[in-house]
């Protein structure tokens, strides 16, 4: 198994090791994680329009699950599929020690905290991207992600994920677990 020693490790620095054990694994570079999620969307009609223009996950009661981060540059890319469909998101670090992950047309930029031994994903921008045009959004009109990862025993990460945009509501939730397999060598 090939581990990430770059990205989540130096937005964290001493941190990193407070993670519960299973969440270090879930980051691992490489190896294949597989799981089972629940996945809602928003009832509204704008919201499964803004779901599917954003390319998030469609609704399943228990989506076959699988995650594979691979390196890519100076990041990550976080291949995901749910019941066989694709959600692939870019991973890197900015100046100031913050995560961005784009998606779509999304750019989204976080604080990363360790809370009693889970990872949890603090928003702090939002930017809609259009080529090599970028915007920043103001909080009352952009997509707000809250997210965490806890290990759940010695060898699973629960997951939950819900992205929110002011007045349209729910987009999208996800959450589920994740076997991240034995011990980090």
């Amino acid at each position: 198994m090939l581990l990430s020693l770059e990205l989540y490790p130096q937005l964290l620095g001493e941190a990193w090791w407070t993670l519960a054990e299973p969440v270090r694994r879930a980051h691992a570079v490489g190896e294949e994680k597989r799981g089972c999620f629940r996945v809602r969307q928003g009832a509204g009609w704008l919201a499964r329009r803004l779901a599917q223009w954003s390319r998030l996950p469609r609704p399943a009661v228990a989506a076959d699950t699988q995650l594979r981060i691979i390196h890519e540059g100076t990041g990550q890319r976080w291949e995901r599929h749910f019941s066989g469909e694709a959600f692939t998101t870019r991973q890197w670090a900015e100046e100031g020690g913050r995560l961005v992950e784009r998606f779509g047309a999304w750019e989204l930029s976080f604080d990363l905290q360790v809370q009693e031994a889970t990872l949890c994903y603090v928003q702090r921008a939002a930017r809609l991207c259009l080529g090599a045009w970028r915007l920043s959004l103001p909080r009352a009109c952009s997509p707000v992600v809250a997210a965490t990862e806890a290990g759940d025993g010695p060898t699973q990460v629960r997951v939950a994920v819900t992205v929110t945009l002011p007045l349209v509501g729910l987009l999208v939730a996800y959450d589920g677990h994740l076997d991240v397999g034995g011990p980090v060598p």
